[in-house]
């Protein structure tokens, strides 16, 4: 458990080296780094404390939401590290203003921080955020009947929670008509480069003529070739199975901008809900294979 004692104590030492202040942190990779420096210190413990500054002789308690929680963006942060360290989290409330402290206990070996480097691991990491999101938007009553854009407003705060440096909305691309920019529902980036592109859709039936607007517009937007995009609807009907089966069969024969060399229907055999699924196909473009997530989604009806 979090010691308020100790962390206001340290607050009162400006020049206290095991403590990182930072007004608002949630990327996993800067946690991560963070955690690891303080592990390694001389000193027994150090602190990152959320929701502080600090200035030239002290230290402002700025606060934050009440309800910021940063459980999911430190278990990333851990598997980020050589091993698992020894830390304590959890809320605080100082001067009336609620700050997140994370604990981390000095260890004898020395942790370190590493990047996943292949793609196809950054891609998984990303899938798993994604399909995490869309549970939370599953819970949410409130965007059972809301528009595209309120549940896309959704999924890229929570991306943005875990770390994804998000443009929601931005002009890039040309349109379906081929005569001027588009707009990208979601377009994420990975150390300032383009990352994947999700193109969302609100579905109440397999209406394959709008379901082709969107799977094309995702290779208008495309314009560097991506390792991979997503094309994420939103289905509000009565028989999921049966929609996902005629997804399924539809997106696997259809012609695409660029050439389908393969499909995969089992590609979320790893995640057991019935209500969310996904699958992948396969593109070759320009000579390199690329892939389109197809994911689903049920929006329970009222």
């Amino acid at each position: 458990m979090i010691d308020i004692n100790e962390v206001k104590q340290l607050l009162q030492s400006p020049d206290s080296k095991n403590l990182i202040c930072r007004n608002l942190e949630f990327r996993p990779q800067n946690l991560a780094m963070f955690i690891a420096a303080l592990s390694n210190m001389t000193e027994g413990y150090g602190y990152i404390v959320i929701g502080v500054s600090k200035n030239t002789n002290n230290y402002s308690i700025n606060g934050i939401s009440n309800g910021f929680i940063l459980d999911e963006p430190i278990k990333r942060a851990l598997s980020l590290l050589s091993e698992q360290p020894l830390i304590e989290f959890g809320s605080l409330s100082i001067e009336g203003k609620n700050i997140y402290a994370i604990k981390v206990i000095n260890v004898e070996n020395e942790i370190f921080f590493s990047i996943p480097q292949n793609t196809e691991s950054l891609t998984d990491l990303f899938i798993r955020d994604l399909y995490l999101a869309c549970i939370k938007l599953q819970a949410r009553k409130i965007y059972v009947s809301t528009t595209e854009d309120e549940r896309n407003d959704f999924i890229t705060d929570l991306l943005e929670t875990n770390g994804y440096h998000i443009k929601d909305q931005t002009r890039r691309g040309s349109s379906a008509s081929g005569k001027s920019s588009g707009e990208i529902d979601i377009f994420v980036e990975n150390n300032r480069m383009p990352f994947t592109i999700i193109e969302a859709l609100n579905l109440d039936s397999l209406n394959t003529n709008y379901l082709d607007v969107h799977l094309d517009k995702i290779y208008s937007y495309d314009t560097t070739g991506n390792a991979f995009n997503v094309c994420l609807s939103y289905v509000k009907v009565k028989d999921f199975g049966s929609f996902w089966d005629r997804y399924c069969n539809y997106v696997k024969t259809r012609k695409y901008p660029v050439m389908l060399v393969s499909s995969d229907t089992n590609a979320d055999k790893d995640y057991s809900y019935s209500d969310i699924r996904f699958m992948t196909t396969t593109h070759n473009r320009s000579g390199k294979n690329t892939r389109l997530y197809h994911m689903c989604v049920k929006i329970q009806e009222t």
